[in-house]
């Protein structure tokens, strides 16, 4: 899988040091709320989210008929979310503080899956909570433009992400990048798969603070 040359330029402009650490963060579910958030604007418009496994296919239910909402629906209602809430979406706890503390010795990027159309509400977002780091929109694995970031420093290079797929991802076109699985949803801990290409698993940013010695 070739990176996108539009985010490859992205990647290449950014004013990286290439004697520091550099640690790339996903944003939904590490480092801001996604599912519980979605959860509640569901519910305010008649529909309930009940995950059973990590995808949201089946997992939306009117809140009086119990029916799947159908594709073109089920489209526009997570689209509605995406376009209405980005800019508001809750930090996870001690994401921020513990950024803050990395960033004194260690470079900070965000990797997000974010539809470009809301790119500068997640830009603005996240830096109302005091994480306003370089921030680069992905779109499908995140392995590619990981080890383009790599390869733009000789120290070293830590992924967190709370998505399996994007941890395997890494593994495969990054080996090198350490790769830590986090979620701060409580909600998806309880249907997440065991995530094995992982080297570390934790529960918390006050464990990523341990790792990265914050």
């Amino acid at each position: 899988m070739t990176l996108d040359a539009a985010l490859h330029a992205e990647i290449r402009a950014l004013a990286l040091d290439e004697n520091r650490p550099l640690l790339v963060v996903d944003a939904d579910e590490v480092m801001v709320h996604f599912a519980e958030h979605l959860t509640r604007w569901l519910e305010a418009q008649g529909w309930a989210l009940r995950l059973t496994e990590y995808k949201l296919d089946g997992a939306i239910r009117h809140i009086e008929t119990g029916e799947p909402p159908g594709a073109l629906r089920l489209r526009e209602l997570l689209d509605g979310f995406i376009d209405a809430e980005t800019r508001n979406q809750l930090a996870v706890e001690g994401a921020a503080d513990t950024l803050a503390a990395l960033s004194r010795h260690t470079q900070v990027v965000v990797l997000t899956n974010v539809p470009a159309r809301v790119r500068a509400d997640r830009v603005a977002n996240l830096a109302a909570l005091g994480m306003g780091y370089p921030l680069l929109a992905n779109s499908g694995p995140k392995g590619p433009a990981l080890a383009a970031l790599a390869g733009r420093v000789s120290a070293p290079v830590a992924f967190v992400d709370d998505s399996p797929l994007q941890i395997d991802s890494a593994a495969r076109h990054a080996a090198g990048v350490r790769r830590i699985h986090f979620s701060g949803s409580e909600m998806l801990r309880a249907i997440l798969p065991p995530v094995p290409r992982a080297d570390h698993a934790v529960l918390s940013w006050e464990e990523i603070a341990g790792l990265l010695g914050a």
